[in-house]
This record gives structure tokens, C-alpha cells and sequence, in this order.
């Protein structure tokens, strides 16, 4: 019996499929492999030695509890931070909640756990005035020097600016004189120094390590003007979208036991006055996202202007 062409042409395509011919090959991506060796970066919030001092012994639980070896950095800048994670050389970080959806954006990075202070996930941004300046509320700033954070600071910069404007002030026009200080224990000595009237910071980082010998008497000299009327989603720590899924997995697991765990608590208080962790997803952030659109919408398409490249800071 004759077999047709086409039939016989069907079953040798039919075979070549299945042989992997054609010239074809597998477009699936391999997966990273897990690390012997991880950078985890804090934002530059207080002095980076100040910062590292309490983040080596958080480091050194975690790498113990994933098993791998985990060094702490303190990059320049916040986008510092997550430009890091876009270039591979950051593996997981302790960010603001700003940074994190301006990164969320840009390299796909994802939260863990969130920061808890006063039994909340997430915390206020305060302006302080200098006693005496006669400023009194947010009102009076018009015609002051005032010291932002850093300029994807959401405590420090976006939410004193958006209300701000709610209450009819232009941050880029009344003020006399405006300065950004990535550091905001920095950001609340030049207040009480003098060298400018106001300024904003987190709650509170006037109580931050070293504030008062810096400035004696800093809660006496400086007072709160405005406090914001919501809460800022809890500062979140987040992971390297592309590390390898089982050792995400292990670091989160980790990141949330460290959380809750007595003998570690003084730590993440010295951090960043962090009384625990509890898990974080990404729509925790929406309102970030609300608020951006309302005063910097461009943020969203990554961040304002190009940071030093992270280099590993030394540790304690």
C-alpha cells in the first residue's frame, strides 16, 4: 500500500520535533544558584558606623540560620541602595518604604517583613522647629530654611511635602532655604544647631544614638509642629528579585524569626528603633503609590537622579 507524501512528510516533521531538531532550543531561564555569600545593605538613615554596629550582629544571626555568610553595608544614598540590587551587587536590604516602590519598580524587588514601632506596622513623619523661630505649625514655615531627608525619603521628604501643599505652603518656593540630609538624626541637629529654622524626620530620630551629646538638651530646644494625620506603611526589608527561590525562601523564614526573637530585640532597636518584624507583601505600599502621585508622580519612573555605585562598607 502507497503511503501519501504529505503523510510521510507530517511523521519525519513529527520526529524532528521530538528529537529537538530544527534548531530550537529551550528559552526557560535557569535559575540562580544559591550563594555561598550575601551583601545586606542598610539605607544611610544615622551615621553608616552607627548603623553597622547594630547590623553585624543581625547579619551574623541570619547567616547562621540560612548558612551562608551575610555581609552588612551602608551605601551613600538611599537609590544607592536599590541601584545596588539592580546591579546584582545587593542581595537583600533595609530600605524606606519609598525606595522600596521606586525599586519594586525598576528591578522587581520584593518585601519580606515590615518594621513595627509602638505596636504598629508602620510609623508618622514629624516636622521640628527650633523654640524660639516662632514656628508653631506647619502654617508658619513659610519664609524658613528647612532640612529635608533624602530625596526618596518617605518620612523625611515626600509626606512633609504633601502636607505641605495641603496646607498651602510650595516647599519648592516659600521656604527661604531648603537643604536635603540623607541622615536624619543630621537632619534634627541642624535644627537644634541652628543652622536651619525646621525640618523633617521619622518618628522619632531625635532619639537616635548620639543625638543628644551631638546637642545637649535637643528635646528641650526643638519641638514637634506637625505630625503626620496617618500613619507611613512600615519601613519594609526586602530581597533581590532574581535570588534563587529556596534561598529566598530560608531568608525570609529567617527574617521573620529574627523579628520576634527576645535576644535580638535590642538590636533592631539600636537599628532603627524597630521593636519587631512581621511579614510584608507588596500591596502593604499602595498608598506610597497614592501619595507619589500627588506630589513627585515621576518617581514612579525610577529614581530622580543618578547615586554613587554601592561599594562594601567596612564592618565593626
Amino acid at each position: 500500500m502507497r503511503v501519501p507524501k504529505r503523510a510521510v512528510l507530517a511523521a519525519a516533521i513529527l520526529v524532528l520535533v521530538a528529537c529537538g531538531g530544527g534548531g530550537t532550543t529551550s528559552t526557560t531561564p535557569t535559575e540562580e544558584a544559591a550563594k555561598s555569600s550575601l551583601v545586606m545593605a542598610f539605607v544611610p538613615s544615622q551615621n553608616a558606623q552607627t548603623v553597622l554596629t547594630s547590623a553585624k550582629p543581625i547579619t551574623d544571626y541570619l547567616g547562621k540560620e540560612i548558612g551562608a555568610t551575610i555581609t552588612p553595608q551602608v551605601p551613600t544614598s538611599y537609590a544607592a541602595v536599590a541601584e545596588g540590587m539592580t546591579s546584582n551587587l545587593v542581595d537583600s536590604a533595609w530600605v524606606g518604604p519609598l525606595d522600596y516602590v521606586i525599586g519594586h519598580q525598576v528591578n522587581g524587588s520584593e518585601p519580606m517583613t515590615k518594621s513595627v514601632r509602638k505596636g504598629v506596622a508602620g510609623y508618622n513623619s514629624f516636622i521640628i522647629a527650633r523654640k524660639g523661630t516662632g514656628i508653631n505649625s506647619i502654617k508658619d514655615l513659610k519664609g524658613h530654611s528647612f532640612a529635608f531627608g533624602d530625596v526618596i525619603s518617605a518620612s523625611s521628604n515626600l509626606y512633609p511635602k504633601y502636607w505641605m501643599k495641603q496646607n498651602g505652603i510650595d516647599p519648592d518656593k516659600d521656604l527661604s532655604k531648603s537643604v536635603n540630609i540623607s541622615n536624619q538624626t543630621a537632619v534634627a541637629l541642624a535644627v537644634c544647631n541652628g543652622q536651619v529654622d525646621a525640618g523633617a524626620i521619622y518618628d522619632d530620630a531625635r532619639t537616635n544614638a548620639g543625638a543628644d551629646t551631638a546637642c545637649p538638651g535637643i528635646m528641650d530646644k526643638t519641638q514637634v509642629i506637625f505630625t503626620t494625620p496617618q500613619l507611613i506603611p512600615g519601613d519594609p526589608q526586602i530581597v533581590r528579585h532574581q535570588m534563587n527561590s529556596a534561598q529566598k525562601k530560608k531568608l525570609t523564614d529567617a527574617m521573620i524569626k529574627l523579628g520576634s526573637d527576645p535576644s535580638m530585640s535590642q538590636y533592631l532597636k539600636a537599628l532603627f528603633t524597630i521593636e519587631k518584624l512581621v511579614p510584608a507583601q507588596d500591596s502593604d505600599y499602595q498608598q506610597i503609590r497614592d501619595v507619589v502621585k500627588g506630589v513627585a508622580p515621576d518617581l514612579l519612573k525610577g529614581y530622580p537622579a543618578a547615586s554613587p555605585t554601592p561599594s562594601p562598607s567596612k564592618s565593626p
